[in-house]
């Protein structure tokens, strides 16, 4: 779950004329009438994943945000699984829709038309040679792209804060909300923890596995367990998940800290002790690395916003 998601819950409730539109949300996920989308080179929809969306092509490039549950997207014969915090990017040739398999999933679509990036800095952007920009001109072969932003440290934040600009703006495309489109760009080109391929239903399993036995999990064990040697595993993990084995297991370990941070009374160290860390100090120093916030504070700011 993402940092403070329940806590931000309102923030999709004041987005609900644009979130519970369904009839808006099924043409800019089929993209089939066009006529109906609204006129900007930008512009996004929130919506609860209640029910699938339309398979095919968008007349636009779509940045598809799961900012809470699970989703799968479907491109030809393919099926991707994308969790919380992960960006599903899609070129407007790529015909992909999504099925819904968790109803508390929540998703936000960033649409951006090609008309935005025939100038000025946008076309900077599209002329860099960087992973976003090369499926953009349909440089690369599968026509999207999945980046797992592992810590939910970045792309969370700059879709709240991407989701109030455009409610502010009064759902248009004003300067501010295209200067923040330009800053997310820019944070997606200094990620590196992206795939062309995603999850598949067996990466899924090993993430599944890996969230129930993160306290005690390693690369070693985890290659065991699934019948790889760790030098394949490590290779399968970066392929499908875009990040280092070992990162994914720290990013289990920080995720179930935080859910028992939130969800239980124990002490800090005990939390430490529980997700695998024998030294409290070196939890406390990866959290705050990871977080900016030590878990204490964490846990006094998440009782704080929900109290609001």
């Amino acid at each position: 779950m993402a940092s403070f998601s329940h806590a931000e819950l309102p923030l999709f409730e004041r987005f609900n004329e644009v979130a519970s539109d369904d009839a808006l949300f099924n043409e800019v996920m089929s993209g089939e009438a066009p006529a109906e989308l609204p006129d900007d080179d930008a512009f996004m929809v929130a919506h609860q994943m209640l029910r699938d969306a339309p398979y095919g092509n968008r007349p636009y490039y779509e940045l598809t945000y799961v900012m809470e549950g699970h989703v799968v997207a479907c491109v030809g014969s393919q099926e991707v699984h994308l969790l919380t915090d992960s960006l599903f990017f899609a070129a407007p040739d790529c015909a992909h829709g999504f099925e819904a398999v968790d109803p508390s999933a929540i998703v936000v679509v960033l649409c951006l038309r090609p008309a935005l990036f025939s100038s000025g800095v946008f076309a900077e952007f599209l002329a860099q040679d960087t992973p976003t920009a090369r499926a953009m001109r349909g440089e690369e072969s599968h026509g999207y792209l999945v980046f797992s932003d592992t810590f939910g440290r970045i792309l969370y934040r700059s879709f709240r804060t991407l989701l109030k600009e455009y409610a502010h703006a009064g759902h248009t495309a004003s300067f501010s909300v295209k200067a923040r489109v330009l800053l997310l760009l820019a944070q997606l080109a200094e990620i590196d923890t992206y795939s062309f391929y995603g999850l598949d239903q067996h990466m899924m399993e090993i993430v599944a596995y890996l969230g129930e036995h993160c306290a005690t999990a390693s690369v070693a064990s985890l290659a065991q367990r699934f019948g790889y040697s760790e030098t394949y595993f490590s290779q399968l993990v970066r392929r499908r998940c875009g990040v280092r084995a070992r990162e994914l297991i720290v990013a289990a370990r920080l995720r179930k800290a935080r859910e028992l941070l939130l969800s239980t009374d124990l002490a800090a160290h005990d939390v430490a002790a529980a997700v695998g860390y024998e030294s409290y100090s070196h939890f406390n120093r990866i959290f705050k690395q990871v977080y900016h916030i030590t878990p204490a504070a964490y846990r006094a700011f998440a009782a704080r916003e929900v109290a609001r």
